[in-house]
């Protein structure tokens, strides 16, 4: 119960911070961005496939929120003079790991999420033309917001993680580090037709979108054989069950959270008063 109540007392604070004015502008501002586009580009006609680019713009402003919230957990700490403390309370740093991953996971799941919502509205009267590869039911508004939700709960959850630990194994240039894994890892052997690539949350992530929604990024317009996309898939990304992809994203994030939790009781930090001696 001490564990549970310094990590309580630590997500209330740092809900507090979050609720200040100057973050609420740039959670406001980050969750209109998507459906901003979206508008101006269907005034402009250039909405081309609107669930692949709904889906682009909401991703990158979860990426972009978690970068804000999740890589500072141990150096904003160890900036604001407060780490000493910190590490004096009984399951201190503790508190500080697990209650920052859960307020960088809410807030970035909540400001994408009504991303999401609001480029569903923005684009309620268009037709989205989705080709189904794995399940062969039809795919209703209802289902696709849903689905894509559940996708950004899961991301919001897992890179949190990550980026946490990021936080904890580098201070100074954290941030910079999550940037570079992601492109490294996340995009770049993603695409990689090998096992190194099904390393790529975003291999799994793909993968419960095709299950759960169906194919949505700009297909060949000179190939409209749906039995063709779907070798190519199967080829590329294999036919695992979604409860594969679920287990994978889930045991990620237990595995990341762990060795944070391992690192930040072991590791001693060089405050800032050490570092000026």
């Amino acid at each position: 119960m001490g564990l549970i109540n310094s990590v309580f007392a630590t997500v209330q604070f740092e809900l507090l911070r979050v609720l200040t004015l100057r973050r609420l502008s740039v959670a406001v501002i980050m969750a209109l961005f998507p459906p901003m586009m979206l508008f101006f580009l269907q005034a402009g006609g250039a909405l081309a496939a609107p669930v692949f680019i709904m889906t682009l713009f909401c991703g990158m402003i979860c990426l972009l929120s978690l970068l804000l919230w999740s890589t500072s957990n141990v150096y904003a700490e160890l900036e604001g003079k407060s780490w000493t403390f910190i590490t004096s309370r009984p399951y201190g740093r503790w508190s500080i790991l697990f209650g920052k991953f859960f307020v960088a996971f809410l807030v970035s799941f909540l400001i994408s999420w009504v991303a999401l919502s609001l480029c569903m509205l923005v684009t309620a009267d268009l037709e989205f033309n989705i080709l189904q590869l794995v399940d062969d039911t039809d795919v209703s508004k209802l289902r696709i917001w849903l689905s894509l939700s559940g996708l950004l709960f899961l991301a919001s959850m897992v890179y949190a993680a990550i980026f946490s630990l990021f936080g904890v194994l580098i201070q100074r240039r954290a941030m910079a580090a999550a940037v570079v894994f992601f492109v490294v890892v996340e995009v770049a052997l993603a695409v990689i037709p090998a096992v190194v690539g099904k390393f790529a949350m975003t291999f799994h992530m793909f993968c419960l979108l095709t299950h759960w929604v169906g194919w949505i990024p700009p297909a060949d317009s000179t190939n409209d054989d749906s039995n063709q996309i779907l070798n190519d898939f199967i080829l590329v990304y294999g036919r695992q069950d979604s409860w594969v992809h679920l287990a994978v994203i889930f045991a990620t994030t237990v595995l990341s959270l762990s060795v944070a939790a391992y690192v930040i009781c072991k590791r001693e930090y060089i405050t800032l008063e050490d570092s000026q001696v």
